[in-house]
């Protein structure tokens, strides 16, 4: 009854401003080390996500959605707080949260996790009435549990407003499942890939070549596949609930992941390179309130847009100045240019030597990605994106006018967010920062 009364209220609010209401619900779904290109609806010639290639196809597809990192913390940290992360975002735990406007908002707000770094013990619990994860620090709930556990919680709460999140920790390691394997050579490799397994890789203890690619390659598909069936799976409780054409659904990812194919000695990694394989992940937009003009989006955007364009999908006023933007402009088209995105790798006390700080500027264009190098200098790395989207030419010699366009961009930004307060991440050995330093004066070019 409480349900009705609302939508009722709801409908003649917004007819009177001559707009349709907004979503009753939304639901975000964050598949754990989603790469945009491994599915179908991104161009993967491979069948990996019937389910979301439906979505998309119903909806908004962002085919240039670039996280702030490749490493999980502060990913997610820059997503939930729509913006990239600084001390008031994150220090040792997430400091605030758009999910908190949310609540505030009356709408009732759920998480469901399963497990790792979203965590009450780094603050993700921040702005939510239930909050879901596994039971004890290392442990994780499956990727069906997880999914089950929230369609449950759907049954039992849909008569009030919600905000619903799902994380989910596939296809990150271990890689187990094996349904794009037949036929397949493993090579040095067992049925699965464990984090074992990736760190013998990298030590040089196991062969990791072509075959093993191939196989580890499978692998991954086969997770990816796994979660499109449970979102095809969560979709199909909103319809049988009658909520579906209530309801937006947002489907995206923290960041991607290395596969082996750049380093051999890096498969089933991430957090240790900003290439677009780690940085670009799918983002897709459900919204049944309205249809949008534009359903592909070739401009590029950030993920910390993702949690500002929540708030807008479900009519709430933003009011908090943060870095990160609605895309509702984007998708009805008055908005058509890239948006300028940073990411960073950090350091951490787990970390190789060849595991270092790393800086990147993207332009939509053009990618700029810097290394501090011992004793004051610098590795820079600048790809031309239209000609070498594989990013495999360094074109940082050949043009010293873009390079030291971007490299200064770069530098501003670091230095605006260093003014503003490092954040400091649990396991980051240098959180006191002060790389902005050593870049200050290593590029020669001027």
């Amino acid at each position: 009854m409480r349900g009705s009364l609302w939508i009722l209220i709801a409908s003649l609010t917004w007819m009177a401003c001559s707009e349709p209401p907004p979503p009753r619900n939304l639901v975000l779904i964050v598949l754990d080390s989603i790469r945009a290109d491994r599915l179908s609806s991104y161009g993967y010639p491979l069948q990996t996500s019937p389910h979301l290639d439906s979505l998309a196809a119903e909806g908004v597809l962002f085919e240039i959605n670039v996280s702030n990192s490749s490493s999980t913390l502060p990913s997610m940290a820059g997503l939930f707080a729509g913006d990239y992360p600084k001390r008031d975002v994150f220090d040792n735990r997430l400091k605030r949260s758009l999910v908190e406007k949310i609540r505030a908002a009356g709408i009732r707000t759920a998480a469901f996790v399963g497990g790792g770094s979203i965590s009450k013990r780094f603050g993700f619990e921040r702005g939510f009435d239930y909050f879901r994860e596994s039971d004890g620090e290392d442990a994780t709930v499956s990727l069906e549990e997880t999914f089950a556990n929230a369609a449950t919680w759907i049954r039992q709460n849909y008569s009030e407003r919600f905000f619903l999140v799902i994380h989910s920790n596939e296809p990150d390691l271990p890689y187990w499942r094996q349904d794009y394997t037949k036929g397949l050579d493993s090579g040095h490799l067992g049925e699965t890939f464990e984090k074992v397994d990736a760190a013998k890789v990298r030590s040089g203890q196991l062969e990791f070549g072509a075959s093993e690619r191939i196989w580890l390659s499978a692998l991954y598909d086969a997770g990816l596949n796994a979660s499109d069936l449970e979102v095809g799976k969560l979709l199909e409780t909103l319809k049988q609930l009658g909520i579906q054409e209530q309801t937006a659904v947002v489907v995206t990812s923290g960041h991607g992941g290395d596969l082996g194919g750049r380093h051999p000695e890096w498969p089933g990694s991430h957090g240790h390179n900003l290439y677009d394989e780690s940085l670009l992940v799918p983002l897709i937009i459900y919204d049944p309130s309205r249809d949008y003009p534009v359903q592909r989006v070739t401009t590029q955007i950030r993920t910390i847009d993702t949690l500002p364009t929540v708030l807008d999908l479900l009519g709430l006023p933003l009011q908090q100045q943060i870095l990160g933007q609605t895309l509702v402009p984007v998708m009805d088209g008055s908005e058509a240019g890239h948006r300028i995105a940073w990411s960073t790798v950090e350091r951490s006390k787990t970390s190789l030597p060849e595991h270092p700080k790393r800086f990147a500027l993207r332009s939509g264009t053009h990618k700029l990605i810097v290394t501090p190098r011992p004793r004051g200098r610098l590795l820079l790395e600048l790809y031309d994106l239209a000609s070498d989207p594989g990013e495999r030419s360094n074109t940082a010699e050949t043009q010293p006018k873009l390079r030291v366009q971007l490299f200064k961009a770069l530098i501003n930004f670091r230095d605006a967010l260093r003014r503003a307060g490092v954040a400091r991440y649990p396991l980051d050995a240098n959180h006191a920062g002060g790389a902005s330093e050593p870049l200050r004066n290593l590029d020669n070019s001027e």
